[in-house]
C-alpha cells in the first residue's frame, strides 16, 4: 500500500475455506494485504481503490454457500507498512525452525531458519496446521526423497522439505498470487530451483513421490483423496492438515479406500496434522 493514504479495512467473520475464496476474490478488486482473525479475516484497500458495491455484490455472491458477516472501517493515514511489521511477530517451532519476515533480526539456537514474506498467502506458520505440518516433516527421513507441496501458500512447507534434504520439490496453488509469492519467498530462503506452478492436483503429471504435503481443508481432501494416492509411491507419505480432530475418522476411511493408512497425528487447539502411509 503506499505510504500516508488512507485505508478500508473490511472485518470478514466467515469459515476458513470461505476466507480463502474471499481472499482470492478481494485480491481482484484493489485489496492488496490480508490477516487472519479468531474469527476469519480482515481485509485492507486503499480508499482512493475501494469499490463498496463489488465487494457487496462478491459477499452476496457467496453468502447464498456460507455464512458471511462484515464490518466497514476507516483508518486514518499511516505508514501501513510500518504498522503491518509491528504486528507480524517471527514464529519459533521448538527449536527445530525460526520463521521470520526480512525486516526481523536473524535468531540462533534453530535448526534451520526460514524468510517468509507473506503478502495475501496463508502459510506463515502462525496458524496450526502449518506449525503441526512442520512439526511432521522433521519426523520423517527426507533425505533424497521427491516431495510434492499440494495447496503451497507461502512455499513454506517446501522449503523445510528441501532444507531437511528432499532432492526433488516441486509445489503449485490455484491462486496465481500464491504461485507469485512462494517465488519471491524462495529466492529469499536459497530455494529458488523448487519450481511453483499454478493448477490443482488432477492437472498434475502422474509423477510419483516419495511424500505429498497437503494443507488445505477437509472437504478438498476428501475430494481429492484418489488423486494423492495414484502420485504416491508404495510405501510412500502422506502429510495432511487443514481439519478438526473430529474429521480424523471420516478422512482415515477415505484413505484407506485407496489403501493408504494413518500412523499418528499431532494435535494443536482442536487443529490436526495427520500422517499416513501408503501399502
Amino acid at each position: 500500500m503506499t505510504d500516508n493514504i488512507q485505508t478500508i479495512k473490511v472485518h470478514i467473520s466467515a469459515s476458513e475455506e470461505m476466507c480463502e475464496i474471499l481472499m482470492a476474490e478481494f485480491a481482484e478488486i484493489g485489496f492488496d494485504i490480508f490477516e487472519e482473525n479468531p474469527n476469519g479475516l480482515d481485509a485492507f484497500c486503499e480508499e482512493n481503490l475501494f469499490d463498496l458495491l463489488q465487494m457487496e455484490e462478491i459477499i452476496a455472491r457467496y453468502r447464498a454457500v456460507s455464512p458471511i458477516e462484515y464490518s466497514i472501517e476507516k483508518i486514518e493515514k499511516e505508514n501501513w507498512n510500518q504498522v503491518w511489521e509491528s504486528n507480524y511477530e517471527p514464529i519459533r517451532i521448538g527449536d527445530k525452525v525460526f520463521i521470520r519476515a526480512s525486516f526481523h533480526p536473524t535468531e540462533p539456537g534453530y535448526a534451520m531458519e526460514l524468510v517468509i514474506n507473506p503478502k495475501m498467502s496463508f502459510g506463515t506458520g502462525h496458524h496450526e496446521t502449518t506449525h503441526l505440518m512442520v512439526e511432521n516433516l522433521f519426523s520423517l527421513d527426507l533425505k533424497n526423497k521427491s516431495v510434492l507441496d499440494a495447496g503451497t501458500g507461502t512455499g513454506i512447507l517446501a522449503f523445510v522439505a528441501q532444507k531437511l534434504g528432499a532432492s526433488i520439490v516441486r509445489g503449485f496453488d490455484v491462486d496465481a498470487w500464491s504461485v507469485e509469492n512462494s517465488i519471491e519467498n524462495a529466492a529469499l530462503n536459497n530455494c529458488s530451483d523448487i519450481p511453483f506452478v499454478q493448477g490443482t492436483i488432477r492437472e498434475e503429471d502422474d509423477f510419483s513421490y516419495d511424500v505429498l504435503i497437503v494443507n488445505i481443508n477437509r472437504n478438498i481432501l476428501l475430494d481429492e483423496m484418489g488423486e494423492y494416492a495414484s502420485r504416491l509411491k508404495s510405501g510412500g507419505y502422506l502429510l495432511l492438515s487443514g481439519f478438526y480432530t473430529q474429521d480424523i475418522p471420516a478422512l482415515e476411511k477415505k484413505a484407506a479406500q485407496f489403501g493408504i493408512q494413518k500412523l499418528s497425528f499431532l494435535e494443536k487447539n482442536n487443529w490436526v496434522s495427520m500422517l499416513l502411509q501408503k501399502k
